[in-house]
């Protein structure tokens, strides 16, 4: 075995069930709760006993900023004109959002929302992503999906409360009792969510 050597990993013994791959706990210098064996990569025999790790972590800075406007990029294939669109914020897209909502068109209501939450102030965009919880709700009922249906009826409650009982021109009282009357229906194993009155 040669010396120790600056900056690398070495073998230092062989496995006891003659195994002669490489895993972790064979290696000096490596704390075996940090990698696992899937995650080792080859030994390089001609540039000597280095092992490569497999994969690298990527992180993105902490501070990014993020353009309100862009596209969520989890819709981009069920989208379509939604690009085109983003630069076109009239501030018509609550009243748009609205009007889908009461007409039973929650997805379409949801696209519409999610707009104007990206261009709003952030003082409201809790508000707007309040109602972007309330359509997926009723969407997610419609779907037959209980646990997703719940977890938006929770998260519009918390993003509308500090907004009620009213804000522009939206009875969020209201919209708050229908939440409510929502989580006990799908609580109570149903999926037979009123129609929604906004």
């Amino acid at each position: 075995m040669r010396g120790t050597q600056s900056g690398r990993i070495r073998v230092i013994r062989e496995a006891d069930d003659r195994d002669l791959r490489i895993g972790v706990r064979d290696l000096v210098g490596l704390d075996p709760g940090d990698v696992r064996n899937h995650q080792l990569g080859v030994v390089d025999r001609i540039r000597g006993d280095e092992v490569v790790p497999g994969q690298k972590r990527l992180e993105l800075a902490t501070e990014k900023e993020i353009d309100p406007r862009q596209q969520d990029r989890r819709h981009a294939g069920s989208v379509t004109g939604f690009p085109a669109r983003i630069g076109l914020v009239t501030g018509n897209e609550l009243e748009r959002g609205l009007e889908l909502m009461r007409r039973g068109e929650f997805f379409e209501a949801h696209e519409e929302l999610e707009i104007a939450w990206r261009a709003a102030a952030a003082d409201e965009r809790d508000f707007y992503q309040g109602l972007v919880h309330v359509a997926v709700a009723w969407y997610q009922a419609r779907r037959g999906r209980p646990v997703a249906c719940a977890s938006q009826l929770a998260k519009a409650r918390r993003r509308l409360a500090a907004f009620a009982p009213g804000h522009r021109g939206v009875d969020v009282a209201s919209v708050l009792d229908q939440v409510d009357e929502a989580a006990s229906v799908v609580a109570g194993d149903s999926l037979a969510l009123p129609r929604l009155r906004i």
